[in-house]
């Protein structure tokens, strides 16, 4: 099967629906689709490909503070030819100064990444060419734009192509309910992390003030820890990790969920990473 194979109308309208979500959303569709091919990069894809992703995005809407930053769904050819030109450049020097967001860590903790997840190796190539390898084929729906789910099935094409991909997912049946319910108490704990970073910045800017005020700021920013808002991220935490741990007992090592859903590896896998690192990072001490 063709990786540029035409999509039929009820195909394309299927792909469009799954690019129309957030990036995250797009990576669990696509490692659910073909987690025994793909599966043993998952981590990859968290940790570096949706990072770097989610950075280029935010470049694109002049957005330096993370907790104001609303997860996308596509970037258009420039920011396109960016994220490659980002992704390829971690690859070759994970220890670049430049790599401030998240993979720069991961990548200095993880030597030798590009063996173990060398199926996620990104070809290098010159910017005319990539730009024309995006218009002709990694743009499956032909709107001038770069999905996440493009890049991916675009990546790992030796073992997904967007028919294939289509053919898959609508096979499968809706989400599983448990599933939803835990996507969406992660999606609480995102939103009280940003409420939180947010009260955060606000303290740290006003420290800086001369005077009671910028007192007053020092001493909310040695409460932090304590206050409403960290219990509030607390109690979404532990609600999100109760969710999460349901849906893995049910499903967990099942090709599929029950009744009429469909595979849930990837996002068990997805759900259950992503709670562990907001865990470490915003979690009880």
């Amino acid at each position: 099967m063709s990786f540029i194979e035409k999509l039929d109308d009820e195909s394309m309208a299927f792909f469009n629906k799954v690019a129309a979500k957030p990036f995250s959303g797009q990576a669990t569709a696509f490692l659910n689709a073909y987690w025994a091919e793909i599966g043993s990069e998952a981590e990859f894809i968290y940790s570096v490909s949706w990072e770097i992703m989610k950075h280029a995005d935010m470049n694109a809407k002049g957005i330096q503070l993370v907790h104001k930053y609303e997860e996308g769904v596509s970037v258009d050819f420039d920011i396109g030819l960016y994220f490659f030109e980002q992704l390829c450049k971690f690859w070759e020097e994970p220890s670049h100064s430049g790599f401030v967001v998240s993979c720069g860590p991961w990548g200095k903790s993880n030597s030798g990444f590009q063996e173990t997840f060398a199926k996620s190796a990104p070809e290098m190539m010159t910017s005319i060419v990539r730009k024309k390898e995006l218009r002709e084929k990694v743009d499956v729906n032909f709107d001038g734009r770069v999905s996440f789910l493009e890049f991916l099935l675009y990546q790992y094409k030796d073992f997904a192509n967007p028919a294939d991909f289509t053919k898959r997912s609508m096979k499968a049946g809706d989400e599983h309910p448990e599933i939803t319910k835990a996507r969406l108490a992660l999606e609480e704990v995102n939103a009280r992390i940003r409420e939180y970073e947010e009260y955060k910045q606000r303290l740290e800017t006003e420290s800086e003030l001369p005077g009671v005020k910028g007192l007053k700021a020092k001493n909310l920013l040695a409460q932090l820890d304590s206050s409403p808002l960290k219990e509030e991220l607390n109690k979404a935490l532990i609600t999100a990790e109760a969710a999460v741990r349901k849906a893995t007992r049910l499903f967990g090592g099942q090709s599929g969920a029950e009744g009429d859903s469909g595979p849930t590896q990837g996002s068990l896998w997805w759900m259950n990473y992503d709670l562990d690192q907001k865990k470490k990072k915003y979690g009880k001490k």
